[in-house]
């Protein structure tokens, strides 16, 4: 479940226009500066997508020199400049008459200038200041952490992160999210919850937390760690790098390995289909048999617009092999109304509501 090339094209380009921000204000930290630096060594699209920037505003030294070519010689000199190849060379008592016409493109320059910074100001607001993420029923939503890992987020989710020398935290708060984490070994990227935590170095995974009670850990590629609730309290050992977790005992999980643990209780691990159960991050979901009973269940907890069942043995209904959009519950009412034992009946309250014909 990699991220689309034109969707990290995208994410890369707006964390670049932040780097461009702070470096042009000169304010980075000595952190920063190494925090930066590291994000260049990441891969030669971040150097490529930092050198669109620069060149789209005029930085490069393509731009520093032309603007020298082109300067006003001394105003004292009794010299007519020689204009560039097909253009016209302007003498002094002409610049003189051209004077107003300068003026309001100085002025026009300086409103552009401005509405740059104010836009790009906005970018280096939410990739710098705004350390956390937050969606509603319906909504998905996704982000490029400063490290380059990935975040994407479900409906109804909420989760914050703190990242420093030692470790990258992402805190959890309801939800769903997925990650796809930057490899660094000397920084573990660690999610925490209520019901417990989740240690990766470099992998991808997925984190749930269905009703508050009981989180579902879905690896894709690599390996985690779990373990009960510490907060993400982990030490890094300062020469070999190794990670302990001062709670105590922890599970590993491989890639198309999924844990469930609830406060009381840990179950055993399972083997699944890790792109099946990771689906929802894409607001899809691909049913394979699964009973309208457990698809309302998916739908229900992702969006506003909730769907009743009247009866027990629509519940009980298996469905055919189908692909639906998780944040169109009516679509899905529609397919089940095209069988002759089912009735919709759409509610004001926003509920529909499944009943026998």
């Amino acid at each position: 479940m990699k991220q689309s090339g034109n969707t990290i094209d995208t994410l890369l380009s707006e964390q670049a226009a932040g780097w461009f921000v702070r470096l042009i204000a000169n304010d980075l930290t000595l952190r920063e500066r190494r925090e930066y630096l590291a994000w260049l060594k990441t891969s030669s699209r971040h150097v490529a997508a930092l050198l669109d920037i620069y060149q789209i505003h005029g930085y490069g030294r393509k731009a520093k020199l032309h603007s020298r070519m082109f300067s006003d010689p001394d105003p004292g000199a009794n010299v007519i400049p020689f204009a560039p190849r097909g253009g016209v060379a302007v003498i002094p008592q002409q610049r003189q008459m051209q004077r107003p016409r300068s003026g309001v493109r100085r002025f026009a320059a300086a409103l552009a200038g401005i509405a740059f910074i104010v836009v790009l100001g906005f970018v280096v607001h939410a990739m710098y200041f705004e350390s956390r993420i937050s969606t509603g029923p319906g909504e998905w939503d996704q982000k490029l952490l400063a490290d380059g890992s990935v975040l994407r987020v479900g409906p109804n989710t909420r989760a914050r992160w703190v990242f420093n020398d030692r470790q990258r935290t992402i805190v959890l708060g309801q939800g769903e999210a997925m990650f796809d984490v930057r490899k660094d070994p000397r920084r573990p990227f660690i999610v925490t919850t209520d019901i417990g935590d989740v240690r990766a170095v470099g992998t991808e995974f997925g984190v749930s937390l269905l009703n508050g009670s009981v989180v579902v850990v879905t690896v894709a590629h690599g390996k985690v760690a779990v373990s009960k609730p510490n907060k993400g309290r982990f030490v890094v050992n300062d020469q070999s790098g190794a990670v302990a977790n001062q709670s105590g005992a922890v599970t590993e999980l491989v890639a198309n390995q999924q844990l469930v643990m609830s406060r009381d209780k840990v179950e055993p691990v399972k083997q699944v289909d890790a792109s099946h159960e990771l689906q929802w991050a894409s607001g899809y979901y691909e049913f394979r048999d699964e009973t309208v009973n457990e698809a309302v269940v998916e739908f229900n907890r992702r969006n506003r617009k909730q769907i009743v069942i009247d009866d027990a043995g629509i519940g009980a209904i298996p469905l055919p092999f189908t692909t639906a959009a998780l944040d169109d519950p009516d679509s899905f009412a529609v397919m089940l109304a095209a069988r002759s034992d089912v009735r919709v009946a759409y509610e004001k309250s926003g509920v529909i509501r499944l009943k026998r014909e």
